[in-house]
């Protein structure tokens, strides 16, 4: 055993074989949170100066430059692109930690999975408010990442039941 108290080998096999509803909605919550890794590390890169332009769909609507490297997007004095992507890797970790509870997940798992996908939705609803009301314009990127902070939620919180 590990310092979880985990049966290793059945996690693995539970991850790689079994179907049950938990598995397959964290399986759903950690594909959406690679997706958003991935989204979330393109807007990274174009605020820490790697990428100089961001392309934008056709529209005046969609100025993710702008947004991006509003006072907003680093008001913690850390890029706000690179907490999204920690907190989506916390969220695949979270969804995957324990595989299941035959094989040790500790019910502490699906609360702090929880309480990412809460916290996830309540930043992407709060930098929705900013982009609209504030910047006036909108992120194609931060749209996107919104949509998956927002689809884990009822993932995450059938975890608790």
């Amino acid at each position: 055993m590990n310092p979880l108290n985990v049966d290793v080998e059945a996690a693995r096999a539970a991850w790689r074989q079994a179907d049950e509803p938990s598995l397959r909605r964290r399986r759903w919550i950690a594909g959406l949170a690679a997706a958003g890794l991935v989204d979330f590390a393109i807007i990274s890169l174009y605020q820490l100066g790697v990428i100089r332009h961001l392309p934008d769909p056709p529209g005046r609507v969609f100025e993710s430059d702008k947004v991006n490297a509003s006072p907003k997007a680093f008001a913690t004095g850390v890029p706000d692109g690179t907490l999204g992507a920690l907190l989506y890797a916390a969220t695949m970790v979270l969804a995957a930690a324990g595989g299941t509870r035959k094989t040790g997940r500790s019910r502490i798992f699906d609360w702090l999975l929880a309480g990412a996908a809460i916290a996830g939705a309540a930043g992407a609803l709060d930098y929705l408010r900013d982009m609209i009301f504030k910047q006036q314009r909108a992120c194609p990127y931060c749209l996107t990442g919104a949509a998956i902070n927002l689809a884990v939620v009822p993932l995450a919180l059938k975890e608790l039941r």
